[in-house]
């Protein structure tokens, strides 16, 4: 018998083999373009409190505020968008990620 212990996997090589997504970028009224960061690239604690809130309401600004820079929810909300428009802008910004990540928690269980 061996004291050595049996590692299958380490952090080193998760961090090696995962492939991070192009930052979801959209496309305002006035040719300006904001950026939504990647929440799954975030530090996990950070991410957790976004996506928290964000399911509890799409349409929060103090959230949008803590995800964006300041500067592009500024210009996001400039565009005086109606509670539905809003909340179809964050619905896509977060299904672009949990399309090609998976919903938080599942990871690659989904894919068959």
């Amino acid at each position: 018998m061996t004291d050595s212990p049996n590692i299958q996997f380490s952090i080193a090589g998760v961090r090696k083999e995962i492939v991070k997504a192009e930052v979801l970028k959209v496309g305002l009224s006035n040719s300006k373009v904001i950026t939504f960061p990647d929440l799954y690239a975030m530090e996990s604690s950070e991410a957790e409190s976004i996506f928290g809130r964000l399911n509890q309401n799409a349409t929060n600004w103090k959230v949008i505020r803590t995800w964006l820079s300041l500067e592009d929810a500024d210009a996001l909300k400039a565009e005086k968008l109606s509670v539905i428009e809003l909340s179809t802008v964050m619905r896509r910004a977060v299904r672009y990620y949990e399309d090609i990540y998976g919903t938080a928690g599942e990871g690659n269980a989904s894919e068959g």
